[in-house]
């Protein structure tokens, strides 16, 4: 009994750090959702930009639900690693080790389902990026136009 409780208690402090990266992430992404409503809410959005924050509006949303999914497999992985302590602790191995292998299974489907957000993320990030290159604006301040060298003759014939 007591290795088994030991077993369960390895994974048992991994799943709220893990919880907690994923409650960041939920945070991160609902204040990107709050800025952007405020942007457009607040600058107005001219034909080409509403296609762009429609995309936007699209992925935010899908990664809100795969977000929220993964909070729930975490807590019922958490859940099932608890139910699985309190049935070993009551010499129940059978049915602590069918809780703690489902724990187990819910965490990964997390870890997968965590995996697909980033990534979105990272497509998201690169139609930003993909925004700053078309831009062109900036790109004089990159590569400023090259000056010739002066000749001596000429340094000299601007000294005197």
């Amino acid at each position: 009994m007591q290795q088994d409780i030991l077993i369960i208690g390895v994974l048992f402090p991994a799943i709220p750090l893990m919880m907690i990266n994923f409650g960041n992430r939920y945070t991160v992404l609902a204040n990107l959702i709050r800025n952007l409503h405020d942007a457009v809410i607040r600058d107005g959005t001219s034909i080409v930009d509403a296609a762009r924050f429609l995309k936007q509006i699209a992925s935010l949303r899908h990664r809100l639900r795969l977000i929220g999914f993964i909070q729930t497999m975490s807590a019922l992985g958490f859940m099932l690693a608890l139910s699985a302590m309190i049935a070993s602790y009551l010499d129940n191995m059978v049915l602590s080790s069918w809780l703690f292998f489902s724990s187990i299974l819910l965490m990964m489907v997390a870890m997968i389902v965590f995996m697909r957000e980033i990534q979105l993320g990272n497509t998201a990030l690169d139609v930003h990026l993909s925004d700053l290159e078309d831009h062109q604006e900036w790109q004089h301040l990159l590569h400023p136009p090259k000056q010739k060298r002066r000749s001596r003759k000429t340094k000299a014939t601007a000294k005197s």
